[in-house]
Order: C-alpha cells, then structure tokens, then sequence
C-alpha cells in the first residue's frame, strides 16, 4: 500500500492509499458483485458509532447469505436495503490479518480471475469474523421473517 496523504472514508478506517486503491476497484469496468463492496466494508469496520454498526452487521450479512446460504448475489442490493435503516450493535472486529486483500484484488487483470478472486476476498472476509458468525446467522433469520420496510 502506498503510504501518501489524502482523503479518506468518513467512517470506515482505512489508509489514503488503500482508500484510493478502492477508488480504482470501484472504477474498474469488471461486472463485480457486491462482494467488493463487503469485502471492503467487513476489512475496514471504523469506530463504533451507528453507521459503522450498520456497515459491518449488514455487510457480514450479506456475506453470510450468498457464502453459506446459496443466496443469489444479484440479489445483494434489495436484500442489503431490507437491513439498512436498523440499529445494530458494534462488533469487536477481528484482528486485521487478511489473507487476501484489495491488493490481491486488483492484481488480476483478467474478468475470469479477478472474479475467483473477489470470491476469495468475500471469502477471506467473513472468515476472519467467524467468532461472530452465530449472531449474524440469527440477525439473517430474524431479518428474513420481517416484512420489508419501505
């Protein structure tokens, strides 16, 4: 990662040089998924506060359906607004030591591989936040047997 000065999230903590590597993921033509966007969100939780609470819950969430329970990834962004909106409690985040990364990510070149790898991304993200996965489990469940808000 490049160690340079400028912006950053307003509340996901991240370095200005991982920020702009996202930037750059984010600005690829590649049809990504929103694995990128979780993957993302779960590695760089911020501080506890009400809308970090909600990008790390609702992201591992979405994780937890399409990784574990077949969920179909076109279907991310309704599902992810059915959980926006919500109070949800800060998650200790696990140490960071990822073994693949947003560097990894944008190391592939090619649609086919750059797709396994954002795969392994999602992957490697909700791994790392497995001393939490019973409670995100429940929050899906309970979450699926409520009508949408709208």
């Amino acid at each position: 990662m490049a160690d340079i000065e400028g912006p950053v999230h307003r509340y996901m903590l991240s370095a200005p040089g991982c920020w702009q590597l996202y930037g750059r993921l984010i600005s690829l033509q590649y049809p990504r998924t929103q694995f990128s966007v979780d993957g993302y969100a779960v590695q760089h939780p911020g501080r506890p506060g009400p809308q970090a609470n909600q990008s790390v819950c609702v992201h591992l969430m979405n994780l937890c359906r399409v990784l574990e329970r077949g969920g179909e990834k076109a279907r991310s962004a309704r599902f992810l607004q059915q959980l926006t909106h919500r109070d949800y409690p800060w998650l200790p985040p696990p140490p960071a030591d990822y073994s693949v990364t947003l560097v990894d990510l944008l190391g592939e070149a090619d649609p086919a591989a750059f797709a396994a790898m954002e795969t392994a991304y999602a992957e490697t993200a909700w791994a790392a936040w497995s001393s939490h996965h019973g409670t995100v489990r429940r929050w899906i469940d309970d979450a699926l047997s409520l009508p949408p808000q709208r």
